[in-house]
């Protein structure tokens, strides 16, 4: 595939953030003048080290994440080399397919879009893959921002040639959240609107024309059934997604328990899980599943971790490790990030990892008992042996700056497109 002209993005604020200079004030934020939270709540007996810290450490952790992420930045921009793999393509044409100005994709770490040759083929989409720490197997996702109005088609032709024999997609947001649009509604919604037709020249994306069964349409994507699992707390939806004259099913969950800027709790938090193990039935470990909210980097890249290290834990792996200091967690998203810019957006994101880990060790031990997951109003509440890292109120995690939006009219041949709104995520 043709590969567009790549130029290094200087604009990388290039500065460790750390704790406040202030010993008091930093004190005050960690809880000093209560017990500091901790992980380690009740029986730690056979519990690994990394699963029994407290908020101070697992900040100090966040914070490495955070300053290994710039020194990247830094790197590639002072590398001046195509070819490095923290290069950030400048083209316009990619800065205006970003849902937001600082979130792209690594440009040697990125899906490439099927175009005609010479055509810019970018799309905010990722390819990750974390292997199973004993068996090597690789387990495979796609992270990607939440499709932009006037890129409908990029988004569905991605998702044809990226799956193999059935598609699955994982949302993790509204299309609207606090009255900003998150996400393009890409989509059939109800049966009486079944069908959704893909233009092919919707956006600057020139697609092979060898694809369309006639001239503009590149394909459709048709509601075939359509639930609502409580188990899960999703929206599920059976599409038919055509390309062409190919077809293929995809199945498209979309989770309702998880706001911006917050963190599953109760039954949302167990609905998550339940999502976890649905989503991975649907799809065979060779077939990514394409995991997105707005940004594609904060809940994605939990939702990607938390479904990798599960899958460990499951297995064995996380309680048979030979280094006492060894960090699942930290590692996993250091390997997410290097593949992907931002995932796991917030230290609150990260500080939510360790809880589930910990509450699905404690179950896998026995130490607790599971929640009634039956229960029709969703009134189960958590172990009381379980800390919640936030239960502090003077606890405040590590505040990230809100996403800026890309302020540019979808560049379209036919001049129709709307202009995106300003809207953070995480």
């Amino acid at each position: 595939m043709a590969h567009p002209t790549i130029k290094i993005d200087t604009s990388v604020q290039a500065t460790k953030r750390g704790l406040p200079e202030n010993d008091d004030a930093g004190l005050d934020i960690l809880g000093a003048n209560q017990d500091n939270p901790k992980l380690e709540a009740g029986n730690t007996e056979d519990v690994p080290p990394f699963l029994c810290q407290s908020v101070s450490e697992i900040h100090d952790k966040f914070e490495d994440l955070e300053w290994i992420q710039t020194s990247r930045f830094t790197e590639g921009t002072l590398s001046n080399d195509v070819l490095h793999p923290w290069a950030i393509e400048a083209d316009p044409k990619v800065k205006e397919r970003n849902r937001y100005i600082n979130v792209q994709a690594w440009a040697n770490c990125r899906i490439h879009l099927r175009v005609a040759e010479g055509e810019c083929d970018f799309i905010n989409a990722s390819p990750i893959i974390l292997e199973d720490t004993v068996t090597r197997e690789r387990r495979k996702y796609i992270a990607t921002q939440g499709p932009k109005l006037g890129h409908l088609a990029a988004f569905w032709h991605m998702v044809f040639h990226e799956s193999q024999d059935v598609g699955v997609i994982v949302m993790l947001t509204q299309t609207f959240e606090a009255g900003r649009e998150k996400c393009a509604q890409y989509f059939p919604l109800d049966t009486e609107q079944a069908s959704m037709v893909l233009l092919a020249d919707e956006s600057d994306v020139l697609f092979d024309e060898s694809e369309q069964t006639e001239p503009g349409i590149l394909g459709k994507v048709t509601l075939l059934e359509s639930t609502f699992d409580a188990k899960s707390r999703s929206e599920i939806r059976k599409l038919e997604l055509a390309i062409g004259s190919e077809s293929k099913i995809v199945w498209h969950f979309l989770f309702a328990g998880w706001a911006d800027y917050s963190k599953p709790e109760g039954s949302d938090r167990q609905a998550l899980l339940n999502l976890i193990k649905l989503s991975a039935s649907k799809s065979g470990p060779d077939n990514p599943r394409i995991v997105h909210c707005s940004a594609g980097v904060g809940r994605t890249g939990t939702f990607i971790a938390l479904d990798h290290l599960l899958c460990e834990l499951e297995a064995g792996h996380l309680l048979d490790m030979e280094h006492p200091d060894a960090d699942p967690v930290f590692d996993t998203v250091d390997q997410m990030r290097q593949q992907r810019m931002m995932m796991v957006y917030n230290e609150m994101q990260m500080q939510f990892i360790y809880e589930v880990l910990r509450e699905q060790t404690d179950r896998k031990l026995g130490k607790i008992t599971d929640w009634n997951t039956e229960s029709p109003d969703g009134s189960e509440e958590r172990s009381a042996k379980m800390a919640k890292l936030n239960d502090q109120t003077d606890y405040l995690p590590t505040s990230k700056p809100e996403l800026e939006a890309v302020h540019t009219h979808t560049p379209t041949r036919s001049r129709s497109a709307t202009p995106e709104l300003s809207d953070p995520d995480n």
